[in-house]
């Protein structure tokens, strides 16, 4: 089972993920998190690429973690955290995840947290302070689509802890 802290990656979305993956930007001990993918970001795709990219090179598939709001199917590799909620899109904690934070994956306790601010380790408390102000800094999402089915959707769907379905 998977246990480790790694250092947070983010990027708002797939594509950007994917190009860092195979320009070689992501090392060992990245902890990528892709989001705005949720249903209300992009409509919540499947993040199939960038695993496969990331599996593809043995020495990522084997020391790296994936998180999104977005999701995955039975095809993902690896650690692959999906359907974070609430997403990033509705000011989810994982829009306030910035480049070199310190995230704890641990899979047998179920747990997963920010235990350091810009690659220093910090306790809980200075963490919260920390979320809060950047929440508050967040500028408000606005989705890529302006017109048809998908903005619908977007504007409509229910958490994907809820099922990603629309209301």
């Amino acid at each position: 089972m998977f246990q480790a802290v790694l250092t947070a990656r983010p990027f708002d979305s797939e594509e950007e993920a994917i190009a860092a993956v195979l320009s070689h930007r992501i090392r060992p001990g990245d902890a990528v998190i892709i989001r705005y993918e949720g249903p209300k970001g992009s409509g919540m795709p499947e993040m199939f690429y960038t695993t496969e990219a990331i599996s593809s090179d043995a020495e990522l598939g084997a020391s790296i973690a994936l998180l999104t709001d977005g999701r995955f199917s039975g095809a993902s590799k690896g650690p692959a955290i999906g359907h974070i909620s609430p997403e990033a899109a509705e000011g989810g904690p994982i829009a306030c995840i910035e480049e070199g934070d310190l995230i704890e994956i641990d899979i047998p306790a179920r747990r997963l947290r920010m235990v350091g601010i810009h690659g220093v380790t910090a306790a809980e408390e200075e963490i919260r302070v920390e979320l809060e102000r950047r929440a508050k800094e967040l500028k408000p999402f606005h989705s890529k689509y302006g017109s048809g089915v998908l903005k619908i959707y977007a504007e409509h769907a229910v958490s994907p802890m809820k099922g990603g379905y629309m209301a």
